[in-house]
């Protein structure tokens, strides 16, 4: 029987060999590279529906609501009209964070009221989320600006992530 020291050590070993070919500046098997750029819509957008109808030219499978359309206890004078983009994720960090760029850069174009943009990929590892104000997403996509992937998370104004972390 082999001691705890022994089988810890024995256990790194096979785990450094295992990893030895992964690099945190290389993408995972089926990532997009690094670097994207936001799509930049054409029009601007009057509806979810019209939103939801752009962005899954990008995102397969997303749903695009505000909060007052899908929650029947949503309270108008109190609550935060949430603007939520959600989609299935495999937890790759960059089409993930392409997809959030998108999602960003369109909401840039919305031409409905809502306080807060949400956008929420489920995974099999969990749930993950970026939160941005309308103040962000203007600063974000205002005179023209074209969100950049590999930062968009940086300007968030809260995240509930542990799946890229």
């Amino acid at each position: 029987m082999k001691s705890v020291p022994q089988l810890v050590s024995a256990s790194t070993v096979a785990l450094a060999l295992s990893l030895g070919g992964c690099s945190a500046g290389e993408p995972d098997a089926g990532d997009i590279e690094p670097g994207q750029s936001a799509e930049v819509p054409s029009s601007d957008f009057e509806s979810t529906d019209a939103l939801g109808d752009y962005l899954r030219e990008s995102i397969d499978e997303v749903h695009v609501h505000r909060e007052s359309e899908s929650n029947p206890d949503f309270d108008h004078e109190g609550d935060a009209e949430r603007l939520h983009v959600e989609f299935p994720s495999a937890g790759q960090t960059n089409t993930d964070r392409k997809a959030t760029a998108d999602a960003v850069q369109a909401a840039g174009s919305a031409q409905f009221d809502y306080d807060v943009l949400m956008v929420t990929g489920t995974t099999d590892a969990g749930t993950w989320s970026y939160m941005f104000s309308t103040d962000s997403v203007d600063e974000l996509t205002g005179g023209g600006s074209v969100v950049e992937a590999d930062t968009v998370w940086d300007v968030a104004d809260q995240d509930f992530d542990s799946v890229h972390r």
